[in-house]
């Protein structure tokens, strides 16, 4: 027995405003959660009292471009059900006398818009290390489990990813490609998707073809790299409270900026509310906003031990210690040289520390950089 045998049953109640019909298995609406466009998302509940999400989309309303989108979200979820860190579609149905479309999904607790909302813009808000590490991690390991089925999400965004029982997964893939094989990108014929998280390249022609009418069309290349670009702007949100471009006003000056190298992405030493931004996460942050494609990074290399935000490169109190101690050998040896060469005089008093000194700094240095990071002014 399926999961949604298990849940519903085939019910012949009457039917109410507060009952919709699946595939001929019967769920109680108790709320709309979402809505957007021409679809519409509520909570259901089964016979067994699991709850599951229900996307309803007005077909109607809908151009040819948006149906196809649907249609491909579905072929997409279905070819993605086993992934772990992708929202699991239960079940769907088409109904061409009403012209609407039913997906039954997984329920999540929130998506990370707002997540990010109440992280970032409360009135004390400080950028969190912690936070961002963390989150920034689990948005890898979702968009590297889609790349590694050869899908290109086109439309990575915080409202994107979903919390289900404490992790993140991907949804809404309408725009989402599947790469052809022996091929690393995929086409579209126009610029989809949401402004302040495209990719240069998303929003450049790049080939002119004849279609079957004579008529040209324009193409856009798409590889995962445009991903990676997303997540990058995504990363700068949580570092400084938004989108790398959000600072223009201007609808049309800003999408004319993303893809213009003259136009120069900012990358302060400080974030949201003041706070420290670690060397590793500019570094990050401007390997995954560079214009130019093949010098972004892989979600592999992000997740990588060597990448330095995830995996920021430390020093144990030993090797510290060693390193002080022979910066101050030097140092004496040095001065003991001058003293010989008659540059210092002898009875000069020297400034260096004694090795007694010298052994409680390691220590010392370390306590003063928890204290820092505990008031937000060090990393």
């Amino acid at each position: 027995m399926s999961l949604l045998d298990a849940a519903t049953s085939q019910s012949t109640r009457k039917k109410s405003s507060t009952h919709v019909t699946i595939n001929n298995r019967t769920y109680r609406k108790l709320d709309c959660i979402g809505r957007g466009g021409s679809s519409r998302v509520y909570r259901i509940m089964a016979d067994n009292f699991k709850i599951f999400a229900m996307k309803r989309v007005n077909l109607e309303d809908a151009d040819a471009a948006a149906i196809a989108g649907y249609k491909g979200e579905i072929d997409l979820l279905t070819r993605l059900a086993n992934v772990s860190r992708v929202i699991r579609l239960f079940d769907y149905e088409i109904n061409d006398e009403k012209g609407t479309l039913t997906m039954m999904m997984e329920l999540g607790e929130s998506d990370f818009n707002k997540i990010l909302n109440e992280q970032i813009k409360g009135e004390e808000a400080k950028m969190d290390v912690t936070f961002t590490r963390h989150y920034w991690k689990e948005m890898l390991e979702c968009v590297a489990a889609v790349h590694e089925h050869g899908i290109v999400h086109s439309d990575l965004k915080p409202a994107n990813f979903l919390l289900v029982k404490g992790q993140l997964k991907l949804i809404d893939f309408g725009i989402a490609n599947a790469i052809q094989d022996n091929t690393v990108n995929v086409y579209r014929e126009n610029q989809i998707g949401t402004p302040n998280y495209m990719s240069p390249e998303s929003l450049i022609c790049q080939n002119v073809s004849v279609g079957a009418d004579g008529q040209q069309q324009k193409e856009i290349k798409l590889g995962r790299p445009s991903d990676v670009w997303s997540l990058g702007c995504i990363l700068y949100q949580m570092t400084y409270g938004q989108p790398p471009f959000a600072h223009i006003q201007q609808h049309m000056q800003r999408i004319l900026a993303i893809p213009n190298p003259k136009v120069e992405i900012s990358f302060p030493a400080r974030g949201i509310g003041g706070a420290v931004v670690p060397f590793g996460l500019i570094k990050t942050l401007r390997r995954c906003l560079s214009r130019e494609i093949s010098l972004r990074p892989t979600i592999k290399e992000l997740l990588s031990d060597q990448d330095p935000f995830l995996n920021p490169v430390s020093i144990s109190t030993d090797m510290l210690g060693r390193v002080i101690g022979n910066v101050v050998s030097y140092c004496r040896r040095r001065e003991e040289k001058m003293r010989n060469e008659g540059e210092i005089g002898e009875s000069s008093k020297t400034c260096l520390p004694t090795d007694e000194e010298m052994r409680g700094w390691p220590t010392a240095f370390y306590e003063k950089l928890r204290q820092a990071g505990l008031e937000g002014t060090a990393w």
